[in-house]
């Protein structure tokens, strides 16, 4: 089972990074710089207070009216009395000058125990020189874009966490593990993938979560969404594929085996590629049926629709739908060939289900039941093969609600030559399982 739980904890590591990565920082300490002598001089200096629509003489006796106020009374004023004097140290070298810009500093570097909600107004005293700045304690995460990444993300800079993490990833990718033929097939490969969605999209929706609790931005509940959603697929889907995968296991240990065949090289090539190009066929029938229903949808948008620019997008979608369906019809049975080719040229046939090579079917899941069994008897020296059709229940949802349907799939399992009489028996005891 380490294969299996491999990419789940494979999936953990990498969320794992990518939360680390991103996480930011829980408060930050934002500092501005303030040149009261400038306020003062604008308030009180006629030559900053001139207006090419006054005369000088209405403007000194604006001067007159207004009786000049110290610059110590004058911040007094402004900030209510409420400012703070601390002695420059190793802590400031990091603040901007006067003319500087907003900078950023780490709540641990600012020697103030007690921070206030608003702006804190800070006197920095440098032997005879006395700057003035407002700082405010602030969530960062609605700023990250003008925070610098080092203080607003404070993981990145942890180099023996990403070392550890980059060493379980590598032991873990690069562990010997001697895969079975049931842990080769597309049951375990489908549970992997569902394994990996929920390895991946749960930590990051529980870190957006725990997020979501502060002044989050808005792409953090939509990554709630959309992981939670994620997350839930790949729950459901290693459930699934994890059921079929137990069933596998136990098909091939013994348990409900009605007949387990060894082929012979040339025939398993043979049926791989008499397998591909009936798979490929079925397919095509399915993509024009599909390509068909696209161009009549797309034709009555451009004709009917009243935005015809509209008209024509949905008409390019369901355009681009359909070559990404033609090339997936394409190169499906090629990948499934190739997997077979190199898989072991085995079947193993029980009541629910059969597997041949890497490719497994089950059809006695919710919804699916075996259709029909019946043996093709070998002609002009071909062996012959059992025909099976099965069905599962296939959802569609419409304005008016949802409507299911059966969606069949045809299997051909090859026999090997000497083994016609034991495919009698077992297609015996399949119509007999099936009720018919």
């Amino acid at each position: 089972m380490l294969l299996v739980f491999r990419s789940l904890i494979v999936a953990v590591l990498l969320a794992l990074g990518a939360t680390l990565w991103w996480y930011p920082a829980a408060t930050l300490v934002m500092v501005e710089p303030v040149a009261w002598g400038q306020w003062h001089e604008q308030q009180y200096d006629p030559q900053h207070r001139s207006s090419p629509f006054l005369s000088s003489s209405v403007i000194e006796q604006s001067r007159q009216s207004r009786p000049f106020v110290p610059m110590a009374e004058f911040i007094h004023g402004q900030v209510g009395g409420a400012m703070l004097e601390i002695e420059a140290g190793d802590w400031s070298r990091d603040l901007p000058g006067p003319e500087g810009g907003r900078a950023w500093l780490a709540p641990d570097r600012v020697p103030v125990t007690d921070p206030p909600r608003g702006w804190l107004n800070l006197a920095l005293r440098d032997g005879e020189a006395l700057d003035f700045y407002r700082l405010q304690w602030l969530d960062p995460l609605q700023r990250l874009g003008d925070i610098p990444p080092a203080l607003a993300h404070p993981f990145r800079g942890v180099s023996l966490l990403w070392v550890g993490l980059g060493v379980t990833l590598l032991v873990m990718l690069a562990l010997p593990v001697c895969e079975s033929p049931a842990q080769a097939s597309n049951l375990a490969r489908g549970m992997r993938i569902g394994l990996v969605l929920l390895g991946f999209f749960l930590p990051l929706t529980l870190a957006s979560l725990w997020l979501s609790q502060r002044s989050a931005p808005d792409a953090v509940y939509a990554l709630i969404v959309i992981g939670g959603m994620l997350a839930l697929t790949g729950l459901v889907t290693a459930l699934i594929f994890g059921r079929q995968y137990a069933w596998l296991r136990r098909l091939m240990a013994g348990e409900g085996l009605l007949a387990h065949w060894q082929l012979a090289p040339e025939q398993w090539r043979d049926f791989v590629q008499r397998d591909m190009r009936r798979s490929r066929g079925e397919k095509l029938a399915r993509l024009v049926m599909v390509a068909v229903m696209a161009v009549v949808v797309g034709l009555g948008f451009v004709l009917f629709a009243p935005d015809r620019g509209a008209g024509l997008v949905v008409a390019g979608v369901l355009t681009g739908m359909v070559m990404l369906l033609a090339l997936i019809v394409l190169l499906m049975p090629l990948w499934t060939r190739r997997r077979l080719l190199r898989a072991l040229p085995q079947v193993w046939l029980g009541p629910e289900g059969v597997c041949i090579g890497h490719q497994a079917h089950h059809w006695s899941g919710l919804g699916s039941r075996l259709e029909s069994a019946r043996l093709q008897r070998g002609k002009q020296g071909r062996p012959a093969r059992i025909e099976l059709t099965y069905s599962g229940l296939r959802g569609v949802s419409s304005g008016r609600g949802v409507y299911f349907y059966r969606d069949q799939q045809n299997v051909v399992v090859p026999v090997p030559p000497d083994k016609e009489v034991e495919a009698e028996r077992v297609i015996a005891v399949l119509r007999v399982g099936k009720g018919g």
